[in-house]
């Protein structure tokens, strides 16, 4: 079975290829500088831009031809497809793919919403690895896999509001405001949606808040804790650091992540946080 995802997935193009995935590329372009590849030159050489450039960045979707070489090629290997894409409520990635997947005239593609980006989307890719790595096949795999995808959860900190102003999200007069209030707000990911559901005056009070959901939420201890952040490792270090002692976590089964120019762009540098998965609750 072939997997493919897009680059949203924030995966590594090492990562990638250990685990036999097929990465899908956004165009990430500030004029005529390209930062598409998921390499960690990229990466940080995007971040430098991000706040050196007077450009924003634009963002363009996989090119439906790409998703047909893939298709492609798993036809020529007599393979099954399973497309695993960011969140449709933030690219057209996922119509890309499914409207390739209908016109290709091969039958056997699954497409999937994750209704995820970064870190979370890249925590149900390794599960769909998991579940094929299994033996299991694409028809059993489906369900599966989005019921995995709403029990993931990402949520974070963001160092300034200047990036969602940027990006046409909020108004600038409201970003001055916050900055200079040092408003700090909270990412997540929601419902396949980029949210802030809360603001708080400084870090610390800003931890607190996403503190609050991780203690809430049900931890499945079998899925790692990622920390993910933009341009600052050490953030998402410090906050790794208080969050194993808060809450009594196996330093062990955690691990970073850094976040790409895609969902990257609208965070801005100096944005952490963490993702994890919930357990299954049975009926």
């Amino acid at each position: 079975m072939m997997i493919v995802t897009d680059t949203a997935s924030d995966l590594l193009e090492d990562e990638a290829a250990e685990l036999g995935v097929k990465l899908a590329p956004l165009d990430i372009a500030f004029g005529d500088i390209h930062c598409t590849r998921n390499i960690p030159e990229k990466f940080d050489e995007f971040y430098r831009l991000l706040e050196t450039s007077e450009e924003f960045p634009k963002t363009s979707q996989p090119s439906p031809d790409t998703y047909l070489g893939f298709i492609r090629e798993a036809q020529e290997n007599d393979e099954e497809v399973l497309i695993l894409c960011m969140t449709s409520d933030i690219s057209g990635t996922y119509e890309s793919a499914r409207m390739t997947a209908n016109l290709s005239g091969y039958d056997r593609i699954a497409v999937i919403d994750t209704r995820q980006a970064i870190v979370s989307q890249g925590i149900v890719v390794r599960y769909a690895v998991k579940l094929r790595d299994e033996g299991k096949t694409l028809a059993e795999m489906v369900p599966l896999i989005e019921e995995f995808s709403s029990r993931v959860h990402v949520c974070g900190i963001m160092g300034t509001l200047t990036y969602l102003r940027k990006g046409g999200r909020i108004p600038a007069s409201l970003a001055v405001i916050g900055n200079l209030l040092k408003i700090k707000p909270t990412i997540a990911v929601e419902n396949g949606e980029l949210v802030s559901p809360a603001k708080a005056k400084g870090t610390a009070a800003a931890k607190k808040i996403i503190w609050k959901q991780f203690a809430e939420a049900d931890i499945d201890p079998e899925w790692p804790v990622y920390f993910p952040y933009t341009s600052d490792r050490e953030l998402a270090e410090k906050l790794r650091e208080e969050t194993v002692e808060r809450f009594g976590l196996d330093i062990e089964n955690t691990c970073f992540q850094q976040v790409g120019g895609t969902i990257g762009a609208h965070l801005g540098p100096g944005a952490f946080g963490f993702a994890y998965v919930e357990k299954k609750h049975e009926d």
